[in-house]
């Protein structure tokens, strides 16, 4: 009955494969993978979302073209939390923000914008608090920064020695102060495929009309094509539906005649069948999680760990890290709260985590 069983396990795992177009539809540019919502424009359209069109420069380099603010290069597509990172070709991002990131009619949105005011200053203004150095708008003369609008103090002299330029929206977890190529990242809501990604499944429109989007695969069980049609045609498919219905009445009936003579044991199958639904953590015991408010200094209790390993991002000074108790490993507050939603474990360690709040340490904030 064992072999059985497997023979009409592989049949099963078999039928939820991706279709051949899914596949088709999976192309590289570069090093980026291309897949769904995303398209190249020379692939038909049901490989991907509408409006979430790209083009692929010399084989090599992804290009989203925004309708108002024209092209960028794309840096990586994260599909399971739904994020774009894109740059300026000439890398330098802070010149286009400038310029106005227009994403009207288009998917995107900037991922938890605020405002920033950017001044150019003469070489005797003196350091700006919070200010951030932006290096490929500066020259040997004058120096432009970005000051957040909500933390300009009006009484620093800054009209007699820097400029008012303009004040613009930017993502507030974003790093491209430092290093202008790590870009701007966009976020998208529409399609969601952020439940099927979290499975390893594959998303894709449910038929060849309509926007109507489910989920396929997400199971594997290692054999190749080959000797899944060996078993598949072999064995014979008539002679194993006939077989599996056999094992599965049989085992019907035997679960049957077992709980109902022990009460006990089925009330406890359906509290543990309730209690795995949910993966994640619920908002209580994610919230109860310590966080830190990162002084100026970025000072960390692990020197090494200074990049979140989430969004790879560098911290920088007042953002907000929230520790893992169990495993004492820390990431940006806004990553881990996303990630913990969809998964009861560290993202590093993968230590599965207590899912009751009673448990966690109270939530605290401090400056290093």
């Amino acid at each position: 009955m064992a072999v059985l069983g497997i023979i009409f396990a592989s049949f099963f795992l078999f039928s939820l494969q991706p279709s051949t177009s899914v596949e088709i539809c999976r192309v590289s540019c570069g090093i980026q993978l291309i897949r769904f919502p995303f398209r190249l424009n020379n692939q038909p359209d049901r490989c991907g979302y509408p409006r979430f069109n790209l083009s692929c420069r010399n084989q090599a380099q992804p290009i989203l073209s925004l309708p108002f603010s024209g092209d960028f290069n794309v840096v990586n597509i994260d599909y399971m939390f739904q994020n774009i990172w894109i740059n300026d070709p000439d890398y330098c991002a802070p010149k286009r923000l400038l310029q106005g990131l227009n994403l009207s009619g288009t998917p995107f949105d900037l991922l938890y914008p605020r405002s920033y005011t950017f001044f150019n200053c003469s070489p005797a203004s003196k350091e700006l608090p919070e200010a951030r150095y932006i290096s490929c708008l500066s020259g040997t003369d004058f120096s432009v920064v970005a000051i957040p609008a909500d933390l300009l103090d009006l009484s620093t002299s800054l009209s007699t020695s820097c400029l008012e330029i303009a004040t613009v929206l930017v993502p507030f977890s974003w790093a491209g102060w430092s290093d202008p190529g790590n870009g701007i990242r966009l976020t998208w809501s529409e399609p969601n495929c952020l439940w099927c990604e979290s499975r390893a499944g594959t998303c894709m429109f449910k038929s060849d009309t309509g926007l109507v989007v489910g989920c396929s695969g997400g199971f594997s069980n290692g054999l190749s094509k080959g000797a899944k049609y060996g078993i598949i045609f072999g064995v014979g498919i008539p002679l194993l539906l006939i077989l599996a219905l056999v094992i599965y009445l049989r085992g019907k009936a035997n679960d049957y005649s077992y709980q109902h003579s022990n009460p006990e044991v089925l009330s406890n199958s359906v509290a543990s069948r309730s209690e795995t639904v949910a993966k994640g953590l619920d908002g209580q015991t994610i919230e109860a999680y310590p966080v830190t408010l990162l002084g100026e200094s970025r000072r960390l209790l692990r020197p090494n760990d200074n990049t979140c390993s989430i969004c790879l991002c560098e911290y920088q000074a007042r953002e907000n890290l929230r520790t893992i108790p169990d495993c004492k490993h820390y990431f940006h507050a806004i990553c881990i709260d996303e990630w913990l939603k969809l998964n009861a474990a560290c993202p590093l360690c993968r230590n599965t985590l207590e899912k009751s709040a009673s448990t966690v340490l109270s939530s605290s904030s401090s400056s290093q």
